[in-house]
């Protein structure tokens, strides 16, 4: 799911539940992640089971998918958190990268802002790996990658030239056929990719010899995020991430300076806002264009009558606040939901601007 999709993300129908956890990476800390766990599922059931506007066929029912779903996930290899959302007939997963406060939530919406948050935070991105026999896309998000098994990948030159091998007829030229059988199979692998990227669009980086990055990228014609040169056929999932993490840090750091310097044109048209109240309520609006916020920077904050209060300032009226825990994931989850773009910038970036800055629509 992208960015805006999770911030999208819609329940069926009532009761909606998000169990949301911390986990750990390394033993012997994640030795207490399963038990956690099943505390948190049996404080599911026990508020599934006394929420009296839920029917008892219906309590059941979710709380048996997100146990389900809580089942397979593989607590040996988490990040630094656990997302599992369930609501009648539907459940989704998510490892985070962030860690998040350990709840159980039911409400009539997902509680979401962490998880995108989270995804805001982490780069996706498509991995091509170009062979012969075969070529791979892979889907990555972050560290995890998931081949993709669609739209014709993997990807094997069956024809002459590939599996067939070449024509030998008198008079033929083997090289040029083969030249043009190797190009209409990278055509069709752009042609695929093309479908795939224009469902859901995202930086691609391409691993091969460089005689296959040339047929790709005369048939590809757009920019191409980082390529890696070498013969990576029976590369896994892993390997391919390892080999990726100087592109993808060079491609984070390039997407950084493209934010900055949008930020400082929109700050000569004065269509910007800066420090966290302000944006909190121009992200609200439906405003944010383009979110600009330091890596590490986190605050809670009171909200009252649509206005953004300092954390050491509760309002003390007859309309009581809500305190909210991160502000700043608040936000993120306002500009994500309106189709906005986020960007997360290095620590000191944003100093003058307090921290977080908005590219306004108007």
């Amino acid at each position: 799911m992208t960015v805006e999709d999770l911030a999208k993300l819609t329940p069926s129908g009532y009761p909606a539940v998000s169990l949301l956890m911390p986990t750990h990476r390394t033993a012997p800390d994640n030795q207490q992640d399963p038990i956690r766990l099943r505390n948190l599922l049996a404080e599911t059931r026990r508020r599934l089971e006394l929420d009296e506007t839920v029917p008892h066929e219906v309590a059941a029912e979710v709380y048996d998918e997100i146990a389900a779903a809580a089942d397979r996930v593989d607590l040996r290899h988490t990040g630094e958190g656990l997302a599992l959302f369930a609501s009648p007939g539907q459940v989704h997963v998510r490892m985070l990268e962030s860690p998040v406060q350990e709840r159980v939530v039911i409400a009539d919406t997902y509680e979401v802002r962490d998880v995108v948050a989270d995804a805001a935070r982490r780069h996706r991105y498509w991995a091509l790996v170009l062979s012969e026999q075969p070529t791979r896309l892979w889907s990555g998000d972050g560290p995890d990658l998931v081949e993709v098994t669609s739209h014709g990948f993997p990807f094997t030159h069956e024809g002459p030239g590939g599996l067939l091998g070449l024509p030998r007829d008198y008079g033929q030229e083997p090289s040029k056929h083969e030249r043009e059988r190797h190009r209409q199979f990278f055509r069709d692998i752009a042609t695929a990719l093309g479908a795939i990227d224009k469902l859901d669009s995202r930086p691609v980086f391409v691993l091969g010899v460089e005689r296959y990055l040339s047929h790709f990228a005369e048939a590809w014609q757009r920019p191409i995020a980082g390529t890696v040169t070498g013969n990576y056929d029976h590369a896994g999932a892993h390997d391919v991430y390892q080999l990726l993490a100087p592109r993808l840090a060079a491609y984070t750091a390039m997407e950084q300076v493209a934010a900055l310097e949008a930020l400082d044109a929109a700050r000569g048209a004065n269509r910007f806002a800066a420090g966290l109240p302000e944006v909190w309520s121009l992200a609200h609006q439906g405003r944010g264009a383009h979110l600009l916020v330091e890596e590490g920077y986190h605050s809670p904050a009171w909200v009252h009558e649509d206005h953004l209060h300092p954390p050491n300032q509760e309002p003390h009226t007859e309309t009581a606040g809500v305190l909210l825990d991160d502000a700043v994931d608040d936000i993120v989850e306002w500009v994500a939901r309106q189709g906005g773009d986020v960007t997360f910038v290095g620590d000191d970036s944003l100093a003058a601007d307090g921290r977080i800055a908005l590219i306004v629509r108007y």
